[in-house]
């Protein structure tokens, strides 16, 4: 037995032009919904993650020293749930042709897993 249903379409509908007839989909859940909308707000967080300071290569955080990039990196908030993130490696990498320090994180509450980039500022001779 089919799922999809047939009505005869009326004004404002759009009709199959041949028959008249309008498919109509069935009623989605609310699980369905609910496991949608999550889905978006994890990619619109991902997206606001990545463009945000040291969430990409290409948006690097300064910072002084080596030293601190386990202490900003565990300062920030994880960007899904708000939890607080746990260091798991600090590696200096050459990303393009640039070093940058690369944080990697998970948090201590949802598990999601990132990186955040540093740049160590050149010092300045006097």
């Amino acid at each position: 037995m089919r799922s999809t249903q047939y009505r005869k379409t009326t004004t404002g509908d759009e009709p199959d032009r041949r028959s008249g007839i309008r498919i109509v989909a069935k009623k989605r859940s609310a699980r369905l919904l609910r496991r949608l909308r999550e889905r978006e707000q994890e990619k619109l967080v991902h997206d606001l993650e990545r463009l945000a300071p040291g969430g990409s290569a290409e948006r690097p955080i300064e910072i002084d020293s080596p030293a601190l990039v386990e202490v900003r990196a565990e300062a920030k908030p994880c960007p899904l749930c708000g939890g607080s993130l746990k260091l798991e490696e600090h590696a200096a990498e050459t990303i393009d042709g640039a070093r940058l320090r690369v944080a990697k994180v998970a948090c201590v509450s949802c598990g999601v897993r990132r990186d955040i980039y540093f740049r160590l500022d050149e010092p300045l001779l006097h």
